[in-house]
């Protein structure tokens, strides 16, 4: 979150990140916090579990305490197989080309005279430190400093913790890449002044990788970004609803062992009700989530299903957007090192009303509420990937994805201007 990352020289600009996950201080405290308190807790359960009559609760105890020692490891095994992986941003004046590079990716390549503005963005995250007898919330105050590509799309640049790192970061990037500014912070500091930047050289194609895959299907084609498989993965996966059913069970033996207690009974079911409850939604339409993307000439289907087999008819559901509907199909480098593909409705479009299983196979981990641009009617995530992972589909393929999306659906996306979204913003 400075510009000292950034390496200046005549004809460009760049930013090159290394993994934060695989070593230093989070590696260090993870070791200190997962390994350490979780040996000698599994140790004190372990004890309880042999010695004590009671078998149920020392049991999950010492079960869950080894399982986040487990999740941990695998976790830290995989982000140390990825230590290898750098990502670079360049902006380059004298091919006048934005360029995006991974370690094992295919590169990306987007012509700086296509993007629009910078745009900035606010977030706020609140954290909290527990102290002996000091209990103290804090809120981190964060500045995005994002580019809009012709069709909403947005690639992250910086992020700032203070209004004036800010300003000092616009004017290093406007020597180099003289956009307007959209401010859509609290900061007010919206420029239109800009120069043209002329297009000097074509970008080069990008090729499909062995994580894109497409087939035609039902008078389409279906585009599918597939997931790295592994014993690691596939365990956690299975692993995390169990933690959660089994601390449940835990809790209910608890209370059958002192049943006389009717008072208890008050706080079990309305816990049992929102605690199963939240936890069943996150295991079937989060971890077990399956989403078809099928294109053709006329619409742009989502067929929404479940891995779990007893439930995958059952809780089955189809979503067809008219080509008509369709604004733009964009990819966003966002914070939290995400990259989604989305799909952005027009305003004209008549906004139907949604069932709560639309609502369910729509919740994500990421925000895109702040993505969303002046004439979205909606802006939907299709994809999401996440960063860091030694072997997998990244950034290009989702760039890759989305350009089958236009060409098969014979899309002409809406041009977006900054004149257009700084005076949509002010209404």
């Amino acid at each position: 979150m400075s510009l000292d990352s950034w390496i200046s020289e005549s004809d460009s600009i760049r930013k090159e990140i290394k993994n934060p996950y695989s070593s230093g201080c989070i590696f260090v405290i993870g070791i200190l916090a997962f390994g350490v308190f979780g040996s000698i807790a599994s140790l004190f359960f372990g004890v309880l579990f042999l010695t004590e009559e009671d078998k149920i609760f020392p049991g999950f105890g010492f079960f869950f305490c080894v399982s986040l020692v487990t999740i941990f490891i695998i976790t830290m095994r995989s982000y140390r197989k990825a230590s290898h992986i750098v990502k670079t941003i360049e902006i380059q004046t004298n091919t006048s080309l934005l360029s995006l590079r991974e370690t094992g990716k295919a590169d990306v390549e987007l012509s700086l005279s296509e993007f629009i503005s910078y745009m900035i963005l606010f977030r706020a995250e609140r954290s909290s430190s527990t102290g002996s007898s000091i209990n103290t919330n804090s809120t981190w105050k964060y500045w995005d400093l994002y580019l809009v590509y012709r069709d909403g799309s947005c690639i992250l640049l910086e992020t700032f913790r203070d209004g004036n790192s800010l300003k000092q970061g616009l004017e290093f990037f406007k020597t180099k890449l003289p956009l307007p500014v959209w401010d859509r912070s609290d900061l007010r500091i919206t420029n239109p002044e800009s120069k043209d930047i002329p297009h000097k050289q074509d970008p080069k194609k990008i090729e499909p990788s062995a994580w894109v895959k497409t087939e035609s299907k039902d008078q389409g084609t279906k585009i599918e970004i597939i997931e790295p498989k592994s014993i690691g993965k596939t365990f956690i996966t299975l692993l995390v609803p169990v933690l959660f059913y089994g601390a449940w069970f835990t809790v209910l033996n608890s209370f059958l062992k002192n049943f006389e207690n009717l008072i208890f009974l008050i706080f079990l079911i309305p816990f049992s009700i929102f605690f199963l409850g939240i936890t069943t939604l996150m295991t079937v339409f989060i971890i077990f989530k399956k989403t078809d993307i099928i294109a053709n000439t006329l619409e742009l289907k989502f067929r929404y299903s479940t891995r779990i087999p007893i439930l995958s008819s059952l809780l089955y559901k189809e979503r067809s957007i008219p080509l008509s509907s369709i604004r733009n199909v964009r990819t966003i480098r966002m914070e939290q090192d995400n990259h989604i593909l989305c799909v952005a409705l027009k305003s004209s479009h008549g906004s139907k009303q949604r069932t709560f299983l639309d609502f369910l196979y729509n919740v994500q981990g990421v925000n895109l509420s702040a993505k969303q641009l002046p004439g979205d009617t909606e802006l939907l995530g299709i994809i999401t990937l996440s960063s860091w992972i030694p072997k997998g589909p990244g950034y290009s393929d989702l760039v890759y994805a989305e350009n089958v999306l236009e060409s098969v659906l014979g899309l002409r996306e809406e041009s977006l201007t900054f004149s257009g979204l700084a005076s949509s913003s002010k209404k």
